[in-house]
């Protein structure tokens, strides 16, 4: 923070210190010098809330100077110095205190918090501002009038300055933070009208009830009540912010009329009314703090609770929600689980999960599910159910428990995924390898002496379909289908996989000069070698032409740049003796790996690679999406 920035906050803490100096001294005490409210301490504590301590000394002194200002005309300077230091001691303490039992060690309490405005009214009513009135009477008996009864002004002294604390410490450290408060309002979706109504209401009731010279006598028993109605309604309506603002100016308000001889709280002696004013204000208080924080708080629950449902009312899969006892009666089911299985919601609503097996009660899987809830265990199983129609699908179920803060089970969820087609899929398959097994031992019956030569058609059909007729190597269709293979696993796990797309250089002009015979040559010896400088567990294959291509699976834990280069530097140190000569050869490399989309748009990338390799110099890599200076270094390979 800049010097000029702390100058002027704290010259603004100083002027504010003094106006509520002011207003208590000259307002807000009764005619014999007893002050019903004490208002800059909240001033001075709101500050120190709102910023570090090491910033505090600055506030205080801006306090100190300002309070001794504001007194002087009722005490000398020494005893307005003493004094002041009292409120800023009591102050400094209250921040500190509440700083230290904040579980999350936050400099202030968030207001919309019922542990943190309870906090704060404990240590400031019980704790910070009895031991202040202590000191403070002390002073004012020993020091200014001596021989005052101590037990009655210690009392007046404590409620003065926690009355004043507590009504108005959350208003001033909401306004002094009203950036952020105001991202959190309640109130934005209010009309103008209810605004209107409210502020009338609360002036009405409040003039009414203390500003009116009615006899005390008249009063109802409840007629001071009314002047809840506005601030609760600010509660349940407006949020936190307006409460607090409101209830302080009420405060203010009764005890400025009640100092000038007006309202409900006047009593014989002025300790009597001062005390029953004190006492009613603070309850006042925190009887509409309380709502407010409360209701906020509520609010914010079914916030959160409504994006939750919309989440799962969102989400593709089942849900369902079960109590743990009871027989497990189903409490909520989204929208998908209702169109998976054909049932309406009144007709789910209260059953047991059971009734989706009616027509199969006796499945292994059910005995699993029932010992997983008996244990209160999470459990993930695949069983057969059957819709409201009868057809059967099949369900990927997930259990889970919902535990309490005590650890005790209270609900199950589960998360319903129909995988019919998979599993079709998969029976087919299998019956389809039966009847061909079935097939080939009748046939090797009837027919044993062609045994040899069917499976050796067979081999040769299953070759040609997986291999290059000319290198032995995977051919396009099966690197495509391994390709669209670990796409499926990558987007599953988030492990990503890569491709190495080669192309031999030159390799037309080779062709040209040597004839077809020499590049076929090159081309087998070519794939041996890259085949030989790989892992056993990464695919290898010829893409079409001079271009192959490599599949890497667990790109994540592999050096593609180590593995590339290895590559190129096996390639170009093998030839080829045709006719006497030695053909040598060397490849570009484009390498991409795998973060989203298909193996298809992962070539094109490697394929945008391999030409910015090409078009680099030949006889290099380049990683897909990267500078061509992660290309390998000018070493000839050639």
């Amino acid at each position: 923070m800049s010097a000029l920035k702390l100058t002027l906050i704290s010259l603004g803490v100083g002027i504010l210190y003094y106006l509520g100096a002011y207003l208590g001294v000259t307002h807000a005490s009764l005619p014999s010098g007893i002050p019903i409210l004490w208002p800059p301490n909240a001033v001075l504590l709101a500050a120190m809330l709102s910023l570090p301590m090491r910033y505090w000394p600055y506030l205080a002194a801006s306090a100190l100077f300002a309070v001794v200002i504001a007194v002087t005309p009722f005490f000398t300077v020494f005893e307005s110095v003493l004094l002041g230091l009292v409120g800023i001691g009591g102050c400094a303490f209250a921040a500190v205190l509440l700083r230290r039992l904040s579980p999350d060690g936050a400099p202030a309490p968030d207001w919309g918090e019922p542990w943190d405005l309870a906090r704060f009214v404990l240590v400031v009513f019980f704790v910070v501002s009895p031991i202040a009135a202590v000191f403070g009477v002390s002073l004012y008996t020993l020091i200014i009038l001596g021989g005052a009864p101590f037990a009655s002004l210690w009392k007046i002294w404590w409620l003065g300055d926690a009355t004043g604390l507590i009504a108005l410490t959350p208003a001033l450290h909401m306004l002094f933070n009203w950036r952020w408060h105001l991202s959190k309002a309640d109130y934005r979706d209010v009309a103008y009208s209810e605004w209107v109504i409210w502020l009338a209401l609360a002036l009405a009731t409040s003039y009414f009830v203390f500003a009116l010279d009615v006899i005390p006598d008249e009063y109802l028993v409840l007629t001071p009540l009314l002047v809840l109605i506005a601030p609760i309604w600010a509660a349940l309506r407006l949020g936190m912010l307006p409460t607090a603002l409101l209830s302080a100016a009420i405060v203010c308000y009764a005890a400025v009329s009640t100092a000038s001889g007006r309202g409900p709280f006047l009593r014989g002696t002025p300790e009597a009314t001062t005390l029953l004013t004190q006492e009613a204000l603070t309850l006042f208080t925190v009887i509409v703090l309380f709502t407010a924080v409360f209701v906020s708080q509520n609010h914010r629950k079914s916030k959160n609770l409504r994006l939750y449902r919309s989440a799962v009312e969102a989400t593709g899969e089942g849900v369902l929600i079960t109590e743990a006892d009871n027989d497990q009666p189903i409490i909520y089911c989204n929208e998908s689980f209702l169109t998976l299985t054909g049932y309406s919601q009144n007709e789910v609503m209260g059953q047991n999960c059971r009734f989706l097996n009616r027509l199969d009660p006796e499945q292994e899987q059910i005995k699993e599910i029932r010992e997983a809830i008996a244990h209160r265990e999470p459990l993930r199983i695949t069983l057969r159910n059957f819709r409201r129609d009868g057809t059967v699908f099949w369900n990927n179920l997930i259990i889970n428990p919902i535990r309490d803060h005590t650890g005790r089970t209270t609900h199950f969820v589960g998360i319903v995924s129909d995988i019919s087609s998979e599993v079709l899929h998969q029976q087919q398959m299998g019956d389809l390898l039966v009847r061909i097994q079935y097939a080939n031992e009748n046939l090797e019956a009837k027919v044993r002496e062609r045994t040899g030569e069917l499976e050796e058609a067979n081999q040769k059909l299953r070759h040609q379909a997986l291999t290059d007729e000319l290198t032995g190597v995977q051919n396009r269709r099966n690197l495509i289908s391994r390709g669209h293979l670990e796409a499926l696993r990558s987007s599953r796990s988030g492990r990503a996989f890569a491709v190495m797309l080669l192309d031999i250089d030159y390799f037309k002009l080779l062709n040209d000069q040597y004839g077809h015979d020499a590049g076929d040559q090159v081309l087998k010896t070519f794939a041996d070698t890259v085949e030989n400088s790989i892992r056993k567990i990464d695919s290898f294959g010829r893409w079409g032409g001079e271009e192959f291509l490599v599949i890497v699976g667990d790109a994540d834990q592999t050096d593609l740049q180590v593995m590339g280069e290895k590559i190129l530097e096996r390639v170009a140190e093998c030839s080829v003796v045709y006719q006497g000569q030695t053909l040598r050869v060397t490849a570009s490399m484009g390498i991409a790996r795998w973060a989203d989309g298909s193996f298809d748009q992962l070539v094109s990338k490697a394929d945008t690679a391999l030409y910015r390799a090409k078009e680099t110099g030949r006889n290099r890599l380049v990683m897909a999406d990267e500078s061509s200076d992660r290309a390998t270094s000018g070493k000839n390979r050639t």
